[in-house]
């Protein structure tokens, strides 16, 4: 009868920690776009001639609409708590074979704004399922705030996961960009592999 008991105490306990682990989820393709068109002109590459501080002109909408549409919402998440979003979001990444690039973010939206954003990670390229496998990982880990920099490139060995962060370029929060103590940033090496 104790094994019993035990047994049930244990189930229950695993069933309990199954259910409360957050999981991402597809979401359908208008929201995916709804979502997109809130942090294109974050995650996306600049256009020629804007900066940081003029991609938000009505005269880039254009290039943002087509820069839209190289992206995907892989995976979604809302915590109900906080009302924190978390995406998993990927584009096309420049190679001889058919490859992609992830990016984590945790992000907040008031209405209609964005009042927080942060790009948690910026995974290598892969190719799609290698990438599906580990950005998934990373996403599920990011949701649940357990430390990620056992996969920073630093730290991972031979093993690609996790581009960026790394020791000399890091996500600013205020700004809402990568910038880098290197002279050549996330977004100079994407605007240049790109073109």
């Amino acid at each position: 009868m104790r094994l019993t008991a035990f047994s049930a105490s244990f189930i229950a306990v695993l069933l309990w920690a199954c259910q409360s682990s957050p999981k991402g989820e597809k979401p359908g393709p208008d929201a995916a776009h709804r979502l997109l068109e809130k942090i294109i002109r974050y995650t996306g590459r600049l256009p020629e001639k804007a900066t940081h501080q003029t991609k938000f002109d009505t005269a880039y909408d254009a290039f943002y609409a087509e820069e839209m549409r190289r992206y995907r919402v892989d995976l979604y998440y809302r915590d109900e708590k906080t009302g924190d979003i978390y995406l998993l979001v990927s584009r096309p990444a420049p190679s001889l074979t058919v490859k992609r690039v992830a990016t984590g973010i945790q992000m907040h939206l008031e209405g209609d704004s964005v009042t927080y954003y942060r790009e948690v990670f910026r995974t290598w390229k892969m190719p799609e399922p290698e990438l599906a496998k580990k950005a998934t990982m990373l996403f599920e880990k990011m949701v649940r705030g357990e430390d990620l920099s056992p996969y920073y490139p630093q730290n991972s060995g031979e093993e690609e996961y996790i581009e960026f962060p790394d020791p000399y370029t890091q996500f600013d929060v205020e700004k809402r960009q990568w910038v880098s103590s290197r002279e050549i940033t996330p977004e100079k090496l994407r605007e240049v592999y790109q073109q």
